[in-house]
């Protein structure tokens, strides 16, 4: 679901969609009324009205499905207050933050050897025949080297901007942290919600979540009361090849 911001903005650009149409019919209706003849600058006709009415209408239909969906989001933000799960995810948030500021760290170190390592290439290509066998060689060795380097940070590549140094006058590449805790933060929200869904399609309502607790290495683990009985919830470790950032994954079953 999109996050409330993105649906007010929506909400916000309908009532002003709406605002122009109603408007606009108030001139065609005018119009109308002198027989398409008079006060009627803009030369409106009757599929102008026709048209008018049905735009009018689906914004107002869309501006109904967006307040509806509006209302969903408080409501479910307003539902996440289990302070246990908080905290399970406010740990997993954390320690994301530190790998990518950590990675981002490493990346700009990495990224000097590889435009060290382009130079160098650049350098000794330009002085080689480009059909001498051992040339081609280097250029396909190179192209390998230049597409792992790209696939191994390309995780860091939608939180990484060009921003201007004062001090050097330089154009540098930095991390864009807000942009990184407001995923986390949307991304945190859906795993509330994944957790909180899956146990109420277990045990229905819940009524007590205080046999949960947050372990030492930060993860959620015990058992959640509710209506319809008792479940298990259990966190295991997800990391290994090919996988950059150490994750939890949530078992919820019946108990």
């Amino acid at each position: 679901m999109a996050t409330m911001e993105f649906i007010q903005k929506r909400i916000s650009g309908k009532e002003k969609e709406i605002d122009k149409l109603t408007k606009k019919l108030a001139r065609i209706r005018k119009a109308e009324a002198g027989g398409w003849d008079r006060n009627n600058p803009y030369l409106y006709s009757e599929s102008d009205l026709r048209w008018c009415l049905k735009d009018l209408e689906a914004a107002q239909e869309a501006l109904a499905k967006y307040r509806a969906e509006f209302q969903t989001a408080s409501e479910k933000a307003a539902s996440r207050n289990v302070t246990v799960i908080l905290e399970f995810l406010e740990g997993w948030k954390a320690r994301s933050r530190q790998f990518y500021t950590e990675s981002f760290s490493k990346y700009i170190k990495a990224k000097a050897k590889y435009l060290e390592r382009d130079r160098a290439y650049t350098k000794w290509v330009n002085g080689e025949s480009r059909n001498d066998p051992d040339c081609q060689r280097k250029e396909k060795e190179f192209r390998a080297y230049r597409e792992q380097f790209k696939a191994t940070w390309s995780f860091l590549a939608p939180y990484i901007t060009r921003q201007a140094n004062t001090e050097t006058h330089r154009y540098e590449e930095v991390l864009m942290v807000d942009k990184l805790n407001k995923d986390l933060d949307e991304e945190a929200n859906r795993k509330y919600d994944f957790i909180i869904q899956r146990t109420n399609a277990i045990v229905g309502e819940i009524t007590d979540a205080s046999g949960l607790s947050v372990g030492a290495k930060g993860d959620l683990n015990g058992y959640i009361i509710g209506k319809k009985g008792r479940a298990k919830v259990q966190t295991i470790g997800a990391g290994g090849y090919n996988i950059q950032c150490f994750h939890f994954r949530t078992l919820i079953n019946a108990a």
